[in-house]
């Protein structure tokens, strides 16, 4: 069974993700929507699962920036978009 997600900060970082992919957005501002997502999650108390969601994301989004190089195990390019791809079916339905 499906259910659908209403928490916006959720549905903006799945947005993001879809830009992503077709290039519409930045690592940089799918990472502000990963972090604001992880921020609301801790005001509105989410379901764990979202929020290990949220972290996951959060995670990936640093692995692949990798800004500082900081990363024991940074993901290129490829690797990240197909993990997105995949997010987006499991999340989105």
């Amino acid at each position: 069974m499906l259910v659908s997600v209403q928490i916006i900060e959720f549905r903006r970082l799945l947005d993001g993700g879809r830009r992503y992919l077709d290039s519409a957005c930045s690592i940089q501002e799918l990472n502000g929507l990963a972090v604001q997502c992880l921020d609301a999650s801790k005001f509105w108390h989410g379901h764990p699962v979202l929020v290990r969601a949220t972290h996951d994301w959060v995670a990936m989004i640093d692995r692949r920036w990798n800004e500082w190089g900081h990363s024991p195990s940074p993901v290129d390019e490829n690797a990240f978009r197909e993990w997105v791809r995949g997010q987006l079916v499991n999340l989105d339905g």
